[in-house]
């Protein structure tokens, strides 16, 4: 069985791949977001995971867009990871050397307060991976890269600083995808997207339906339609265990403009 991530080698993506997936199973290195759902959708894998969510940084929108665009793939599973951003460059080089910074625009984003105090004069550059900012830390003079420190061993670098983010209760949300959905009974939470009608009160009367069968939503959040200014698809996570929520997904249907299901997962 084909398993897609976030590549290459050494992201966290990479590091949440291993660990939800044995040595049995083919892991297959994508250079987007997009492009490791849309192999899924294609069939070039048979699942693949995506970091969705982190708890500095919030909705991963590249993956959050790609899932909406894209009908019958689905949240199969969720997966928390701890995340540990580290500073790291060539063997000869030190802090005080370095004048570029690469990694994803998350981890840099997760490192601000670091990068102000520490490398005000570096130039920070936005790579698609922080294991690709990890080869050009490798290949590029004077440069260093935030990422896994697991990037130490596989590209031979050297940990500069550890532990760099800006809050050290930093977690990514991962899902596995699929092209399955779970209808089994055991599963614990489901996510949605719907648009609402053009009318007053559309919103409203949408997450009325919630409070009226007592589900509690655990996330809401709102995408642009990326048809016309003012138009959006939101997503919203709530628990299901042990509750039946037939009827208010039927009702969800009725009032809303377009309503489909992400998952059905643990």
């Amino acid at each position: 069985m084909k398993i897609g991530y976030l590549g290459p080698v050494g992201t966290f993506s990479n590091e949440a791949c291993d660990n939800c997936f044995d040595e049995t199973y083919e892991k297959i290195p994508y250079k987007t977001i997009k492009e490791t759902i849309i192999a899924l959708k294609n069939s070039k894998v048979d699942k693949c995971i995506i970091p969705v969510e982190n708890s500095l940084q919030g909705c991963v929108t590249e993956a959050i867009d790609t899932l909406i665009q894209n009908e019958n793939i689905y949240v199969e599973k969720e997966y928390i990871l701890k995340i540990n951003q580290n500073l790291m460059a060539k063997e000869k080089y030190n802090l005080k050397d370095i004048k570029i910074v690469y990694s994803h625009i998350q981890a840099i984003s997760q490192c601000r307060n670091y990068l102000e105090e520490n490398l005000k004069t570096a130039e920070i550059k936005e790579v698609l991976s922080t294991a690709l900012g990890a080869k050009y830390a490798l290949e590029n003079d004077y440069s260093a890269c935030i990422g896994n420190i697991s990037c130490t061993e596989k590209y031979g670098l050297k940990l500069l600083d550890k532990d760099i983010q800006d809050n050290n209760l930093n977690q990514t949300k991962f899902w596995i995808l699929s092209k399955k959905i779970n209808k089994s009974s055991d599963k614990k939470k489901i996510s949605i997207i719907f648009t609402t009608k053009h009318v007053p009160g559309a919103l409203y009367k949408v997450l009325g339906i919630f409070d009226k069968y007592n589900i509690n939503l655990t996330k809401i959040e709102s995408r642009p339609a990326k048809t016309n200014l003012g138009e959006y698809y939101f997503l919203v996570d709530f628990n299901i265990d042990k509750i039946d929520v037939t009827n208010a997904l039927n009702e969800l249907k009725e009032n809303a403009n377009y309503s489909r299901i992400l998952g059905i997962y643990n």
